[in-house]
């Protein structure tokens, strides 16, 4: 709205019909007058003439975007004749714009002092009150403007919404109260009401008028799902669940509905029907899909949505994401879903869609390794996204590690030890892959004869994690295999046993140390129980004859 418009039509008219009261005393045009009646004549000055001249002249300053003229020339007029309302009030509009707040309010002020019966004048001082937060000035505003216009509803909403941000809640109240008389039950009044009864710590009242207003418009089925909403925040559930039912009931193809019960179910702690309820929702195509994605991550906790729950989680994830228009925007959080289901190869394509349109976030880079480490088809391209990420984050262990696991199976021993020289270089963040590295490492160094290296990755290792049984078992072997140590490769190779009883290669290790330590009798059943777990090994099969050819 803009405030000065009206008043510059006004005054126009006025100088050109030569009806003019005083700049101080401007009031609305009169009503039409019967043709027989005479109206009175009034006399204009020539200081008055000269002052609406000097008005106008102003305010053709404003249209053009001469502002600083306009306000030199208003200030030259009250200086001239202080009891010019419409200049103050003019002034206080250009000065407010600019941001002089306090200017503009004194002129605001001065305006109201002199006409208190201009609505225009009034809106303007209550517009900086609200700005600069000046309640009581506010609310008397407010209340003059009504005053004014008792009929005006937006001058009694302005005048509750005052009284409340004064924290007077219960004048705020009694306006509102005065406006339902005069209109009726209406949604706007109700649900301030409901708020400011809310508010002042009172629910029961709160609740009272949205079941008046749920009354009063029933065939309307929002306000009973407000007021389901309602009773659900105040535990009522059973109330709770008849409003949702006449939802229901008016709407069966609300896109809504089905949601609100799930959280009735939930609340009162059926989660399987809140499932139902849930899948009911995913399959209204009316419900889009980002709605469907954030509502999944709120209604479940992650306890739920990976675990408990999982089976309808992961159901209603694939849902939402068959009517994705966009699949790269949700593809992370949908790979992640499909990697904790074990479907390794839907999730790498998941993830390399989340690469194309965000390559900046590691995380996505790291899940996509992982997944397309456990697709052998795809090794290749494993590697490659590996150089990728290491070019890219070259702080991070996984993608050396995975590179020199490849070069490993494939014996190239000097490249493996050269990929992983870098995270051992840089540290572990968090330890993690820390055992694995120097696992790793250790038996790149000791295929290429470089033992004493190997020793020492191997304690590197155990120091990061001591009960990781694959570097026990690999150690406690490599050990025996150059006949150094038994006695502690044998309480190595031991402890594996004991934590891993039905693992074949722990079991061969311990059996082949105790042989080496000449105790054939001992390490017989050992070896026996390998055999039985894998019969085709030929390693086994050899231990085993040279065993029982020592007895």
């Amino acid at each position: 709205m803009t405030i000065g418009t009206e008043i510059r039509k006004i005054l126009c008219l006025t100088l050109l019909t030569a009806v003019v009261a005083g700049c101080g005393t401007r009031k609305a045009a009169a009503p039409t007058v019967k043709r027989i009646e005479r109206q009175p004549i009034h006399e204009v000055t020539q200081e008055q003439l000269n002052t609406d001249s000097r008005l106008i002249d102003a305010w053709s300053q404003q249209e053009s975007g001469r502002d600083e003229e306009a306000l030199a020339t208003y200030a030259a007029i009250v200086e001239k004749e202080p009891g010019c309302a419409v200049a103050w009030y003019e002034m206080g509009v250009l000065l407010l714009n600019r941001g002089w707040t306090d200017s503009a309010r004194a002129c605001a002020d001065r305006a109201v002092t002199l006409n208190d019966r201009n609505e225009w004048y009034l809106l303007l001082k209550e517009h900086i009150c609200e700005r600069t937060g000046d309640v009581k000035s506010l609310v008397a505003t407010w209340k003059r403007l009504v005053e004014l216009q008792p009929e005006n509803l937006d001058y009694c909403y302005g005048l509750s919404n005052a009284y409340a941000m004064g924290g007077d809640l219960k004048h705020a109240i009694e306006v509102l109260n005065r406006i339902e008389r005069r209109v009726g039950v209406s949604e706007p009044v109700s649900l301030q009401k409901q708020r400011l009864w809310e508010a002042a710590g009172k629910p029961d009242k709160a609740l009272r008028e949205i079941e008046n207003l749920a009354a009063a418009l029933p065939g309307d089925k929002r306000y009973n799902a407000i007021l389901a909403a309602t009773y659900m925040k105040q535990k009522k559930y059973a109330k709770a669940k008849a409003c949702y039912d006449r939802v229901l009931a008016a709407d069966p193809d609300d896109q809504y509905i089905h949601i609100q019960l799930a959280e009735y179910y939930k609340a009162v702690g059926k989660p399987d029907e809140a499932d139902r309820e849930m899948l009911l929702a995913f399959e209204n195509r009316q419900l889009d899909s980002r709605t469907k994605l954030q509502l999944l991550g709120s209604f479940y906790t992650d306890e739920e949505f990976f675990g408990t729950r999982s089976a309808t989680t992961f159901r209603l994830m694939d849902m939402a994401m068959r009517d994705c228009t966009d699949s790269t925007e949700m593809a992370a959080f949908y790979g992640t879903v499909l990697m904790r289901q074990e479907k390794y190869a839907a999730a790498a394509h998941q993830f390399e869609l989340a690469l194309l349109r965000d390559s900046s976030q590691y995380d996505v880079w790291e899940y996509l390794l992982i997944c397309l480490s456990e697709v052998p088809e795809r090794e290749a391209a494993m590697l490659d996204y590996a150089r990728r990420a290491e070019r890219l984050f070259p702080m991070h262990t996984l993608p050396y590690f995975l590179q020199a696991m490849a070069a490993v199976r494939q014996e190239r021993y000097d490249e493996a030890i050269a990929k992983l020289e870098h995270p051992v270089k840089w540290g572990f963040p968090n330890h993690y892959l820390e055992a694995d590295t120097y696992n790793l490492l250790a038996e790149a160094c000791y295929r290429t004869g470089q033992y004493d290296r190997c020793w020492q990755a191997f304690d590197r290792a155990l120091k990061a994690s001591p009960d990781a049984w694959s570097v026990l078992n690999n150690y406690a072997y490599y050990l025996a295999e150059q006949h150094l140590r038994l006695d502690e490769a044998e309480q190595m190779s031991r402890r594996t046993v004991e934590a891993e009883p039905d693992n074949a290669n722990s079991l061969d290790t311990y059996a082949w140390i105790l042989h080496l330590l000449g105790r054939d009798r001992e390490a017989l059943p050992y070896m026996e129980r390998a055999l039985k777990l894998d019969p085709g090994s030929e390693t086994l099969q050899n231990h085993y004859k040279e065993i029982k050819a020592s007895l």
